[in-house]
């Protein structure tokens, strides 16, 4: 299922340049990935839209889901959130897009 969400979206940068951590409700979550991303150009002739789109998979902030498997009875597996951001290459802003499960 897929939630839409909208709004200014708080992010971190590494060294690299690249996300490092978003803020979410409950404080800063760190990204374990970026599962993919994107450019979307369009509208040109009209007001145009340029974003550049990121799918991040965030990590666990405790909890999780339980294992599954032999001999996993007491064991959890992380349970990574995916969320995607994009940010408004006019304004340079980030925005929320939607949230995965």
């Amino acid at each position: 299922m897929t939630e839409l969400l909208d709004g200014i979206a708080d992010v971190r940068f590494g060294a690299s340049g690249a996300i490092c951590a978003v803020r979410l409700a409950g404080g800063w979550a760190t990204v374990s990935r970026v599962a993919n991303q994107w450019l979307v150009e369009t509208d040109w002739w009209r007001t145009p839209v340029r974003r550049h789109y990121v799918r991040l998979l965030l990590e666990s902030r405790g909890g999780g889901r339980p294992a599954t498997g032999r001999g996993t009875a007491d064991r959890r597996e992380p349970a990574d959130e995916c969320v995607e951001l994009y940010r408004d290459l006019e304004t340079g802003d980030w925005h929320w897009s939607r949230r995965y499960d």
